[in-house]
């Protein structure tokens, strides 16, 4: 049984003296379209869908919403193979709807962030086309090459680069007779950044939608914007399975310096905006790897980059996990970051397995206390707030081409949002869904949840309630490893205090919390338990 509780000190919390810039403190509200609402009966979420829900977004407590791509896309990749990103694909709505999004959410305090793909096309767009019929200016918007000769007699990739599809990253264009660069699939074109006509593109597109309104931006695969310029093969960690993404050193592909320089040009593109109006525009990055990779993308004090980088430590962390474990994913982040920076924390997203799924649904309200109160912003997924699970999805059914890659479909944990009890959940009154629902929306649903007085969703309010307090804004971060499977982490300023005491393992600890030598007052009281915990508010 996992015992978590948070427990507060039992006096009141001093005025805030100062404040933070929206960001600082933002709970970013993830949304994949496709599986929010559906509004036009078709079984496939969209603009029209989110419209009608942002009343639920706002009575979370959230503050923004992070809106995945919409863009017209021949949906290889579920949108991250955008044709044009000035369109609405139909399936969303048009841009027309698009505005009233914006419109509608600016009106009731919510910010609107969209996902931006800056590495890549889709191989169907006019760049990616006029470049293959070496039209100018767009003959050289991709990375096109020769290829190695062989005997004379044919061609042969460049290098041994591999794509995340684990195939390689070259492939052959008949028409124009050359190699062109994928670091994903075959059907999206790595964008050529050394074009310095490209780069004033990607500005332009920046601008547009800033013009439209939106509040900032998350960018998808940062780290792969530049290759290097010389080409030669990556070394090969495991010869026996060489062809895997996995299996490169991608000393060559990821993680160059130019990426920042580009990045910096997108922060200040997006700072001139604040300069007329003060309001500041979020500029966030994506990269799967390692807290020790992230910490270029902050910049420094004169060359700023990313406000923050998405830290998917949380989302990482496997079924074995302990409390030693956690502790270690929370400090190889906080214990290096570049001073007067925050972080981005993120326990689920739309490529890796739900919460409950990985570790069952008692350990939900213990990873939504560790995203909302450790100290920073936070992305919270759909569904996240009443412990959505994955779906199941057959191979039949499946619309995911990397899952034989990831070996994980990832279908699964984007099922459509269970909004009721009713068929496909209130999600479409469509006969199908795109893809299933989970087989536990009839009663794990959010109709069900709010009208319970004890509910995963119940639980998050308070936590996010608990956020506007000085201790979780402005307070330091102690942490304690208890034991095998206990962790304990308290929030600190002068008069305001919280204790968070997670139990990791399967059954019941008892612990005495002042064994931690964290000066913890002799009388608190219990501000919100999990379900599984037995605690009582007060």
């Amino acid at each position: 049984m996992r015992i978590l509780s948070i427990l507060g000190l039992s006096f009141v919390i001093s005025a805030i003296s100062a404040e933070l810039d929206w960001w600082e403190t933002s709970v970013l509200y993830q949304i994949f379209p496709r599986s929010f609402k559906d509004s036009n009966g078709d079984g496939i979420g969209d603009l029209n869908g989110i419209i009608e829900k942002l009343d639920y977004v706002k009575d979370l407590g959230v503050d923004s919403i992070w809106i995945q791509p919409v863009y017209r896309s021949p949906m290889v990749d579920m949108g991250y193979d955008p044709i044009s990103m000035r369109e609405i694909d139909p399936v969303f709505g048009t841009m027309e709807d698009m505005k009233e999004l914006i419109r509608t959410a600016h009106e009731k305090g919510l910010k609107i962030v969209m996902d931006f793909v800056v590495n890549h096309v889709s191989d169907e767009s006019e760049w990616f086309k006029r470049s293959v019929n070496g039209e100018e200016p767009y003959a050289d918007y991709f990375v096109w090459h020769d290829g190695k000769e062989i005997n004379g007699t044919h061609k042969v990739e460049p290098n041994n680069w591999v794509s995340m599809f684990a195939e390689s990253a070259w492939s052959w264009n008949e028409k124009r007779q050359q190699y062109y660069l994928h670091q994903f699939h075959a059907k999206q074109p790595d964008l050529n950044y050394r074009n310095p006509k490209v780069r004033e593109e990607m500005k332009e597109l920046f601008k547009f939608w800033l013009d439209l309104g939106a509040d900032g931006f998350r960018i998808d695969a940062v780290s792969f914007l530049f290759e290097a310029e010389h080409l030669l093969d990556e070394p090969v960690k495991n010869s026996t399975y060489g062809g895997y993404w996995g299996q490169r050193r991608h000393i060559y592909t990821q993680h160059l310096q130019e990426n920042m320089i580009l990045v910096h040009e997108w922060r200040e593109t997006l700072d001139g905006y604040k300069k007329r109006d003060g309001k500041t525009r979020l500029l966030c990055v994506e990269d799967i790897n390692p807290a020790k990779f992230l910490f270029q993308y902050y910049g420094n004090e004169t060359f700023l980059a990313a406000h923050f980088p998405f830290y998917n430590g949380l989302v990482l962390l496997d079924y074995k996990k302990s409390a030693t474990k956690l502790d270690k994913v929370i400090h190889e982040l906080v214990d290096y970051l570049p001073k007067n920076r925050l972080p981005l924390w993120v326990t689920e997203s739309h490529d890796f397995p739900r919460v409950s799924s990985r570790f069952g649904a008692d350990a939900v309200d213990a990873f939504n206390m560790l995203n909302l109160l450790l100290p920073g912003s936070a992305c919270v997924y759909y569904g996240s707030e009443i412990g959505l699970e994955n779906s199941l999805v057959r191979e039949d059914q499946s619309t995911d081409e990397a899952a034989s890659v990831v070996h994980f479909d990832r279908d699964r944990c984007r099922g459509p949002m269970p909004w009721d009890d009713t068929k496909n959940g209130g999600f479409t009154r469509n006969k199908n869904s795109w893809t299933p629902l989970s087989s536990k929306y009839w009663y794990n649903n959010v109709k069900a949840q709010s009208e319970d007085s004890e509910s995963h969703l119940k639980i998050f309010k308070r936590l996010m309630t608990l956020r506007d307090t000085s201790a979780v804004k402005y307070g330091d971060l102690r942490t304690h490893v208890v034991n095998t499977w206990t962790y304990m982490f308290t929030r600190n300023t002068n008069n305001d205090s919280i204790a968070v005491v997670i139990n990791l393992g399967s059954e019941s600890e008892q612990i005495c919390p002042e064994d931690s030598n964290f000066d913890l007052p002799e009388i608190m009281f219990v501000y919100t338990g999990s379900l599984n915990s037995g605690f009582k508010i007060g």
